[in-house]
């Protein structure tokens, strides 16, 4: 019989005498079990290592991947990148070849599922479960990339679980084969629900691409359904869906704000504008895991209820209760004869303030602000703020600027309070064409609230034209604190660099290039003092510090650490 054509362990039956045989059972040291699943690149087989003896996962690629020799070739360099990974995330890849045909590879056998599988169960996997699996897989990532390596294919069916708290990512690198195959029929490789927007366009990609496939795969397990939904998978629909931002909360209005600020990130339309680096993805799921964990431990309670009743209390309380409604009554009476005075007629009426007017005021505030009155600003600031009739999100505006006000004044406690404001408020609507701005204002604040140095690093996070304005006041933050000079300077550098959207925030720009005039003096003093030991010319340093204090334009955290330099310079 000839089974060339048939597929792998596949049941035939003979002609002849009807017994029923298994078509190839052997690739090469491996024995073929039992199947395990098929895909759009083949089939996966439990099978037998028979030099080892040990069960292993032989993943069979269809004939037509196998086929070509440029292909196999490229299949092998990803093969042996994707065997070099050794990390607790990630499918062990222990050998592959070629046997009938047919390129094969042998990887670690994890029998516990798939993430797939767990959706289909559960429909919704509970938020702190989908973070610990985010995190973990987003772990594996790292270590593919500090290879060489991306995935191109992320989505539920390829997170696999060998236990009920581990994950593991498989499939490294087999994409791209399949993917070039596509483009030369003109046609996409990839699972629409989490394939990046810039894949629909032909750009080229790289691990920010994974970023948002993991994104889209969170989404939908957290959701219990994935981020776009269309009746066609055409490719003009697709870039149609995917030009819009998503909105984690708008499906799951459960889910903490922490995690769908991560994951609308994670699935941001530019590149730019999602996680520039996976240790900062990392933190941020872990901060979100942190704080729902947090919430989980401490719930509110409510106040137990204390109850003392006995036959002479019920005596007495209804004595009471008949002199308190004596009383009332008696009250009721006064009130009726005087409410023409003790209530009037004309009620105070809330005046709703327009978008416009509301953007002219943060305008007036920020002109005071440029001019050095920082004690005026906020106080308009704050005025704006806390009224009854600012819209949204000329609110949220006004109190950061207040609050950037404060840090200017030193009055770290001000500041606090009217970030507080900010973060404790939530998100301030939910509309989807907002929420990018809505979690800007939560995450500022929390950054700041967090009451440590903040890294220049943090620039790669905030590139969005409406976000310019987090890196002037973290550079105050930084400034101000008398910790951070270095980073504090390249975020007023970055904040310099970035063109902004509102007209208002432009009117920072004299006041971020005197901080960086003051770092462009204080940053040579600095580099003398690099590595811990004294400048090599004391005296020349000396009269450096004196010409840079003379100049200085900023307040006095600058002034107080060139007095600690100088310090250093009379020690031994």
């Amino acid at each position: 019989m000839d089974v060339s054509l048939i597929q792998p362990f596949t049941e035939i039956y003979c002609p002849s005498c009807g017994q029923s045989i298994r078509a190839r059972k052997q690739f090469n040291s491996f024995t073929i079990l039992e199947l395990l699943g098929e895909g759009g690149m083949g089939s996966v087989y439990k099978a037998l290592d028979v030099t080892l003896n040990r069960h292993i996962a032989l993943k069979v690629l269809k004939k037509e991947i196998s086929a070509n020799p440029k292909e196999q070739e490229k299949l092998a360099i990803e093969a042996q990148m994707t065997a070099s990974i050794t990390h607790p995330h990630v499918v062990k890849v222990f050998d592959f070849g070629q046997d009938h045909g047919q390129f094969y590879l042998a990887m670690e056998l994890v029998e516990r599922g798939t993430l797939d599988q767990l959706m289909n169960v559960q429909r919704r996997v509970a938020e702190s479960q989908m973070l610990g699996v985010g995190i973990q897989i987003a772990l594996g990532l790292q270590a593919a990339l500090d290879v060489g390596l991306i995935h191109r294919d992320i989505k539920p069916g390829n997170i696999l679980f060998s236990d009920s708290h581990t994950a593991k990512l498989v499939d490294f690198g087999l994409a791209i084969v399949m993917d070039e195959g596509a483009q030369t029929k003109g046609e996409i490789w990839g699972t629409p629900y989490y394939i990046a927007p810039e894949k629909l366009d032909n750009q080229p990609e790289d691990f920010r691409s994974d970023i948002y496939s993991l994104g889209g795969t969170i989404f939908h397990a957290l959701a219990g359904r994935p981020p776009y939904e269309a009746e066609t998978a055409s490719m003009v629909a697709l870039k149609q869906l995917k030009s819009q931002p998503v909105s984690l909360q708008a499906f799951a209005p459960d889910v903490s704000s922490e995690t769908a600020y991560v994951v609308n990130r994670m699935m941001a339309k530019n590149p730019d504008e999602r996680y520039q680096s996976y240790e900062e993805l990392i933190g941020h799921l872990t901060y979100a895991r942190d704080k729902l964990m947090e919430r989980t431990r401490n719930p509110q309670q409510p106040k137990a209820r204390v109850v003392l009743e006995t036959e002479e209390t019920r005596k007495w309380s209804a004595f009471l209760s008949l002199g308190i409604l004596a009383v009332v009554l008696a009250i009721g009476v006064v009130v009726y004869l005087n409410r023409g005075a003790i209530f009037p007629t004309s009620a105070p009426v809330v005046v709703a303030v327009s978008a416009e007017d509301a953007t002219s005021a943060l305008m007036a505030g920020a002109t005071t602000m440029a001019s050095g009155d920082f004690e005026g600003a906020r106080a308009d600031f704050l005025s704006l703020a806390k009224g009854a009739g600012t819209p949204q999100p000329q609110k949220n505006w006004a109190y950061l600027n207040a609050a950037l006000a404060a840090l200017l004044l030193a009055d770290k406690d001000g500041a606090f309070a009217d970030l507080r404001v900010v973060k404790e408020g939530g998100l301030f609507t939910d509309d989807p064409k907002q929420q990018t701005l809505a979690n800007f204002f939560i995450e500022t604040s929390r950054v700041l609230l967090e009451g440590k140095p903040i890294p220049a690093s943090i620039r790669n996070l905030y590139t969005g034209r409406d976000e310019a304005f987090a890196l002037l006041i973290f550079g105050v933050w930084d400034w101000e604190a008398k910790s951070a000079f270095r980073d504090g300077g390249g975020l007023f550098k970055a904040f310099l660099a970035r063109r902004t959207r509102e007209d208002w925030l432009a009117q920072y720009r004299p006041l971020a290039e005197k901080y960086l005039a003051d770092w462009t003096l204080l940053e040579p003093i600095e580099n003398a003092f690099a590595g811990g030991k004294p400048p090599a010319d004391p005296a020349a340093t000396r009269t450096q510090i004196a010409a840079a204090r003379d100049k200085l334009q900023t307040g006095s955290g600058v002034s107080a650490r060139l007095d600690e330099l100088e310090k250093n310079l009379a020690k031994p």
